[in-house]
């Protein structure tokens, strides 16, 4: 009988704490799942808190089509698979709202981070589904040309903007852990 009582105890005990943890991340994640916009918070849902789809070493992959590097904390999203002019790739990043949005056009220096020599058929992780060689960063030199980084050889370029061959959009936002 005092076997009894001791086991219910424990179990008691073991299921008070389990609440008290589960309660305190669901509050932490709350913390991390809410942005205030124009005096109302609405809720963002983040990808952690998905499970991935697939792995591939430090990439994961969501459903969703997003690409988490956890080593840079950056997810990815690869546009549509069709040469693409800067302006029509900046217009693919603006109106993404997926996953609660926040995605922009990649830094040079973020798109050198997917850059692996001999990983996938475009020597980065192949969850970034694409055939082009070139992905268009944010960044503009004077009025008529953007940077782009190619992935065929690990280089930055200068290009025409109104340029799609073999242009890539890329889409990028800070990771939410």
């Amino acid at each position: 009988m005092k076997t009894m009582k001791a086991i219910f105890f424990i179990a008691v005990l073991f299921l008070l704490m389990m609440s008290q943890v589960i309660s305190a991340q669901a509050e932490n994640q709350d913390s991390l799942t809410t942005a205030k916009r124009d005096d109302y918070q609405i809720r963002l849902p983040p990808t952690f808190r998905s499970n991935p789809a697939n792995r591939d070493g430090v990439y994961l992959v969501f459903a969703n089509g997003i690409v988490r590097d956890t080593r840079m904390g950056l997810e990815w999203l690869a546009g549509p698979d069709k040469n693409t002019t800067w302006d029509e790739a900046n217009s693919w990043v603006q109106s993404l709202d997926i996953d609660g949005g926040g995605w922009r056009m990649p830094t040079l220096d973020e798109l050198e981070s997917l850059y692996k020599k001999g990983m996938g058929l475009r020597n980065m992780t192949p969850f970034l589904k694409t055939r082009g060689w070139w992905v268009w960063s944010g960044e503009l030199e004077g009025s008529a040309e953007a940077r782009s980084f190619s992935f065929g050889h690990g280089y930055r370029g200068y290009i025409f903007r109104g340029n799609s061959c073999n242009e890539r959009a890329f889409a990028v936002r800070c990771g939410s852990d």
